[in-house]
């Protein structure tokens, strides 16, 4: 029998828990045949060993353990399979099948787009003297902070905005409030700040307050918002197409071909 484990960070603010709990539930709806577990790497019960551990007590003989990760930080690359490699020791027997983050995707990228449509924005409009200022959680893995500016700059591509900066509330730089100070003296007279968070937690919470104090120290330029994006059925979807590669042995959270046709506004119907 398979089952489906999906591993999510974990936070020690319980509506974070709450949240990813309520997209496994979505998953569920989506995958309504299927077997499902959920644990976490850290701050929250269960944890990995205890998730494989209920997916053999389901009776599972094979189960396809899901990160629902953006980026391929040490998370992904060291400490999942660091994990999974103990699990395997204890249920030999088991098969063990380790999908992808959510990485580069297409439909990752129309999340972004929908986050800036609800607060207001027209992403293709004329945004000559706004700026977004994208924020991640940040890594001590250099790969993962530059596929962060890689991501961003996917960004910049698909939109007309005149800047798409990035920062991070931890770990490398720049930080948010530097992310800030250098959106002000770009000129942007608007800026709209998209943190790219799943679900939130304390540092998302951090996110809010930083932007809630920029704003009263610069009441002239405006700041808005976007919101935590875990719940998306556009996330869902890619959740979903992850289990069916970890399953098929493919993977393609590294591929981005599918950018190279989203741009034409930038260069005049013309990419060389």
């Amino acid at each position: 029998m398979k089952v489906i484990l999906w591993i999510g960070h974990g936070s020690r603010d319980p509506e974070g828990c709450r949240q990813f709990r309520e997209m496994v539930l979505q998953m569920q709806k989506r995958l309504p045949d299927r077997r499902m577990e959920c644990c976490f790497l850290e701050f929250e019960t269960p944890d990995v060993q205890a998730g494989v551990d209920r997916c053999v007590a389901q009776g599972a003989t094979e189960v396809t353990a899901i990160p629902v990760l953006l980026l391929d930080a040490l998370h992904f690359t060291k400490d999942i399979p660091g994990e999974l490699a103990s699990a395997r020791k204890r249920h030999p027997h088991l098969t063990l099948n380790y999908g992808a983050h959510l990485g580069f995707h297409e439909r990752m990228l129309e999340v972004l787009l929908a986050g800036l449509l609800e607060a207001g924005e027209d992403p293709l409009g004329e945004n000559g003297e706004t700026a977004v200022l994208m924020v991640g959680l940040g890594s001590s893995d250099p790969v993962a902070n530059s596929n962060f500016f890689k991501l961003a700059r996917m960004l910049w591509e698909r939109t007309s905005y005149e800047w798409v900066e990035c920062s991070f509330i931890s770990l490398t730089q720049p930080r948010l409030e530097t992310g800030v100070e250098r959106c002000l003296r770009l000129g942007a007279k608007q800026v709209i700040v998209l943190p790219y968070f799943l679900f939130t937690g304390k540092l998302y919470k951090r996110v809010v307050e930083i932007i809630r104090r920029k704003q009263e120290q610069h009441p002239d330029v405006p700041f808005r918002f976007t919101s935590c994006f875990g719940l998306n059925p556009l996330v869902l979807e890619v959740l979903e197409q992850r289990v069916a590669e970890a399953e098929a042995g493919t993977f393609t959270a590294y591929d981005h071909d599918w950018m190279r046709g989203l741009a034409q506004h930038r260069y005049g119907g013309e990419i060389p």
